[in-house]
């Protein structure tokens, strides 16, 4: 188990160890917190997309703003807001996605994949249940293989955040054997 305080630190040891996919298994009353966190580090030492599926694009870059979080290093993929009848902002920096349908996903992160020319990148996937309220789970692990194996071939380190018993354990452990390290959060 690791301390919010010091995640950002186990995920920093696990990329330098060779980690190219980190599972973060957090509580729902720490998920914020930890969550910015790790995005305040990654968007220090790289650039990356973030799939938000709970947080419209919006709300998510005024946050971002308020804890002085870089999100000009960041990609958006934003599969809420046209969901809720939002108006799509700032579609040079977003993506905006009628569902979190995962081919619609997967197709619109690698077009994101080419737009991110860094050395150092990251993509960071907030959060899974929100995709298995739409499909399966067997779709889910079909999505999740496919993305992980895209990250590998092209470079990127994922970050794919879960939180504490939103699945059932037989599902994470599926989950957690596609990533290449998994930190829980206390």
């Amino acid at each position: 188990m690791t301390t919010n305080s010091n995640v950002t630190e186990a995920i920093q040891e696990a990329i330098d160890r060779g980690a190219e996919i980190i599972l973060v298994k957090v509580d729902s009353k720490k998920y914020v917190k930890v969550s910015l966190e790790i995005l305040k580090h990654f968007t220090t030492v790289a650039e990356g997309i973030f799939v938000t599926l709970n947080r419209p694009y919006f709300s998510l870059k005024k946050m971002l703003t308020k804890e002085g979080i870089d999100s000009s290093k960041i990609i958006f993929i934003d599969c809420i807001t046209l969901q809720l009848g939002g108006e799509p902002i700032d579609e040079d920096r977003c993506f905006y996605l009628t569902s979190p349908d995962p081919v619609q996903l997967q197709v619109t992160i690698e077009r994101a994949m080419d737009l991110v020319l860094a050395e150092n990148r990251f993509i960071y996937l907030d959060s899974l249940s929100t995709i298995s309220l739409y499909k399966s789970f067997e779709t889910l692990i079909k999505f999740l293989r496919h993305l992980t194996g895209k990250m590998r071939l092209r470079g990127f380190v994922g970050t794919i955040f879960m939180l504490e018993k939103e699945m059932d354990e037989s599902y994470y452990s599926q989950i957690s054997l596609m990533c290449d390290v998994v930190i829980e959060v206390e």
